[in-house]
């Protein structure tokens, strides 16, 4: 970073140039003597002298002076950032303020060795000052904009939330790294302008930090911005449910969806096809990884952004308190096998990654070679070597995992199995002195079977990889504030098997300020754990349908979801409502 004091104390522009081998000694004296003759700068004499043009001259100046060179037309600029220096001074120098981080201001030059101009900035500013050079034309460009744009979009000194950027720089769509980007305002091109214009009453960069903060004070898990024909509506999944949390004007859509694609280093151009990126922030002393999805609707852009706490701990499987103790010594027995296949399955958003980092944590020792293959990666672990899977461009789960395999790995994780090439590799590496954890969408454990033979799984090779299979889902936990006991009817105590001679007690939800009034507050895991026996096998082997495979297993003491959901509802952990909705289908 070229601080000013010290930028101050470097060559000449002739000096530089011919350094850069730009210029020859002949060359630089005759453009000094014509920018004598017609008075003007070395830099513009030589640009109209055609002996250099002003990229050339731009690139030198960046390279030599280790300094930012700024694609001003490419970066959308916070007016009130920009009027930070005095409106006279911006056009006497021909600079613009870009950025305001840390007390250091990035102010962009066309000429960044102009000694007046750098002692101008410093008499007018209390900040350190940071130089980039730019395009002449582009600087007069935002200088015009800057001055002219109403001052509705401003430097909040009392924003609550700190982009974490700097910890990782990348190159961004701004030109600049993205530690720098959090001030930038969504005002990039024309349509966008017009639209900040007419929205006098609204901070941007204020509103995308108020949403992202009311989601993580509600523990939300994502956020939903859906523009609808008349108006913008702000929801968030709260404990897996939807709740509409703001409605904004219509008009506020696009500086809306650009403030969130410039802070994670989309495309703010590109406004027809879909687009996901993510960015990290730190809201309360905690870490949030935010991934952002953007979806073109018929009415405009929809941004669906999904919440991951990165500084929550990964409790190991030994240390959960949701998993009796019968069904974790039977995990923990299975997991520390020298090679075989353990699934994880349940629909989408049942905690199955979760589980899977669960048992991660359990297996890291460091006479243990883990490795991951994942899409994205959720959780970084030490001492795992976590490996992202690059779909887009051209790197599936079975081409990283035939690389893992040849890193000599004892415990692999694929995300998922998603197809039968990934599927075979997996099944093949476990059999072959690997234990392998994946994910798998199922229903049930036991379906599971079924699910690997439709992908064309030879079932001798089922029978013999896989160890182990959990089912699982989340519920809705009952607020323990408000939850109130009730005494079922004998309808229902019948219908789930329960003795109707003894005195049961279920929970409903009530509602409180503790649980915004829903009853429920958090969610909990319930399991079922599969382990296939000889007799497992055998059903296997034949391609036994699944709910057999289930009767069988149960009459040899597995316990189903929906008993193991029934057993955490008569603990007041849920309600019975919920364990019989999320078990529906088994």
């Amino acid at each position: 970073m070229a601080i000013l004091n010290n930028l101050l104390k470097s060559k000449k522009l002739g000096e530089i140039l011919v350094d850069s081998k730009l210029l020859n000694p002949t060359q630089l004296e005759y453009a000094l003597t014509e920018a004598r003759k017609r008075n003007m700068r070395l830099g513009t004499a030589l640009v109209s002298l055609n002996i250099l043009s002003e990229d050339d001259i731009i690139n030198a100046l960046s390279q030599q002076l280790s300094i930012k060179k700024i694609e001003l037309s490419k970066i959308a600029i916070d007016p009130a950032i920009g009027k930070i220096l005095p409106e006279a001074l911006s056009k006497q120098f021909k600079m613009v303020a870009i950025n305001l981080s840390d007390n250091i201001l990035t102010v962009v030059l066309s000429d960044p060795l102009n000694v007046f101009a750098g002692d101008a900035l410093k008499k007018a500013v209390n900040y350190d000052i940071e130089i980039a050079v730019a395009r002449e034309h582009e600087i007069l460009r935002t200088i015009d904009f800057v001055y002219s744009a109403k001052d509705i979009i401003k430097a909040d000194n009392s924003e609550h939330i700190a982009l974490n950027l700097n910890k990782e720089p990348q190159k961004s769509t701004t030109g600049v790294t993205s530690a720098t980007s959090s001030v930038f305002a969504a005002s990039a091109g024309n349509d966008i302008n017009e639209e900040i214009v007419e929205s006098e009453d609204i901070n941007i960069i204020k509103l995308v930090n108020d949403i992202i903060v009311s989601a993580s004070k509600n523990r939300a898990s994502d956020i939903h911005i859906e523009p609808l024909e008349d108006e913008i509506l702000i929801r968030e999944r709260i404990d897996g449910e939807l709740f509409e949390t703001k409605k904004l004007p219509k008009q506020f859509i696009n500086p809306l969806i650009a403030r969130i694609k410039i802070i994670s280093n989309m495309d703010i151009a590109e406004k027809r096809n879909a687009q996901d990126s993510r960015f990290n922030i730190t809201l309360s002393g905690k870490e949030l990884d935010i991934r952002v999805s953007m979806l073109p609707t018929i009415n405009g852009e929809k941004a669906v952004l999904r919440i991951l706490d990165k500084s929550s701990k990964i409790n190991k499987i030994s240390e959960s308190s949701h998993i009796d103790n019968i069904t974790k010594g039977k995990i923990l027995k299975l997991i520390n096998k020298k090679y075989g296949l353990f699934l994880i399955t349940g629909p989408t958003g049942s905690g199955k990654t979760t589980t899977a980092y669960s048992i991660l944590s359990e297996l890291n020792k460091i006479n243990k070679n883990l490795v991951t293959v994942e899409n994205p990666v959720e959780y970084k672990i030490k001492y795992i070597n976590q490996v992202e899977a690059n779909l887009k461009g051209g790197m599936s789960f079975a081409d990283i995992l035939r690389s893992v395999l040849r890193q000599d790995p004892d415990i692999i994780l694929v995300g998922e199995i998603r197809d039968i090439e990934t599927a075979k590799i997996a099944i093949q590496a476990s059999l072959t002195g690997h234990f392998v954890i994946s994910t798998l969408h199922t229903q049930d454990a036991s379906s599971t079977i079924s699910r690997l033979i439709d992908m064309q799984i030879e079932p001798f090779l089922i029978a013999s990889a896989i160890v182990g299979i959990i089912g699982q889902r989340l519920l809705k936990k009952l607020c323990d504030k408000c939850k109130e006991p009730y005494e079922p009817n004998a309808e229902l105590l019948k219908e789930l098997g329960l003795p109707e001679n003894k005195t049961v007690y279920f929970y409903k939800e009530k509602g409180c300020p503790e649980c915004r009034g829903t009853g429920f507050k958090g969610r909990i895991p319930i399991y079922e754990l599969l382990v296939p026996d000889n007799i497992i096998q055998k059903l296997i082997l034949e391609k036994a349908d699944a709910s057999l495979i289930r009767n069988m297993a149960v009459k040899n003491g597995f316990i189903t979801l929906r008993r193991y959901g029934i057993i955490k509802a008569l603990e007041g952990l849920t309600t019975i409502e919920e364990v019989l909705q999320a078990t529906q289908d088994i």
